[in-house]
């Protein structure tokens, strides 16, 4: 039996759906991640944990602290009183303990504290993902639309980046929980494609039939304007955590998938036809 926290996310709705289809017992944990009564209720009979939660998309500091510094804490606590036998944690590219971004130190921390937490674990760090409800590619279409008649490129879109699509992030990590030979290890995952940000700028516009003119903006702007314009939202379009992206740029071995889980990962031009999907252009306009 598999528990899932985050199941309900973005990753868990296609991770859930390949475990069933594998096979695999799951179901999904409900309840605050940091109440390790309900977490210690909701273990009995579990053997495996896939630990998705977290607070990214809120873009709040005290959230990460809570949700994925915390929450990861309270998970291994329990994990460990129920001796669960493997725990596969999402991480990010770049988690540094010791970084000065928010986003990157959480989960730094949260790594720090899997290593240490006595649970045998996999720790996945994964590149940018984009599929079908992401905060990623969607979110750059709807700064294009909001942009109008400009499309933003932070830095002049020079940041490279291997974007991994959700599914294959997801048929990863249903491979990992029969893997014992991964135990104890750190594994990263990144897409095939190296891409400047630019070029991603223009995959989305040929794709959703957008013209913009490409605007070079100074780097030193865009966590202001980020600030400015989103952070006073309760669920930002965007959030200084995807600004983030463009000061450590997220980049892996191009066969990081291939080596591990023995497949290519999908090209990002062949797999974004969700953004033409009826409707989106007027609900990422409005949000």
């Amino acid at each position: 039996m598999i528990l899932i926290t985050g199941a309900t996310g973005f990753i868990g709705r296609s991770l859930t759906r390949q475990l069933t289809q594998a096979g695999y017992e799951w179901r999904a944990y409900d309840g605050r991640i940091n109440n390790p009564l309900v977490l210690r209720q909701q273990l009995v009979g579990v053997d495996r944990v896939i630990h998705l939660a977290g607070a990214e998309g809120r873009g709040r500091n005290r959230l990460l602290q809570h949700v994925d510094v915390e929450g990861t804490e309270r998970v291994l606590e329990e994990c460990q009183r129920a001796q669960v036998q493997h725990l596969i944690v999402i991480s990010r590219i770049g988690a540094d303990a010791n970084s000065l971004h928010p986003l990157l130190r959480a989960k730094g921390e949260a790594e720090r504290a899997v290593r240490r937490g006595g649970v045998p674990y996999t720790i996945i760090r994964a590149a940018t993902l984009f599929g079908l409800g992401d905060r990623f590619s969607e979110i750059v279409l709807g700064l294009v639309i909001w942009s109008w008649p400009l499309a933003w490129l932070p830095d002049g879109g020079t940041v490279a980046m291997q974007p991994l699509w959700v599914e294959d992030l997801a048929r990863c990590l249903v491979q990992t929980v029969g893997r014992e030979d991964l135990l104890g290890q750190t594994v990263t995952v990144a897409g095939e494609e190296r891409l400047r940000y630019q070029d991603i700028v223009r995959e989305i516009m040929v794709t959703t039939g957008l013209r913009r003119i490409l605007f070079k903006m100074p780097l030193v702007l865009l966590r202001p304007l980020t600030t400015i314009i989103f952070g006073w939202w309760h669920w930002p379009a965007m959030t200084r955590y995807f600004a983030e992206r463009f000061f450590v740029p997220e980049v892996a071995d191009l066969d990081s998938v291939l080596r591990v889980y023995g497949f290519r990962p999908a090209r990002f031009q062949e797999t974004i036809a969700y953004l033409r999907r009826p409707g989106l252009r007027w609900r990422l306009f409005r949000h």
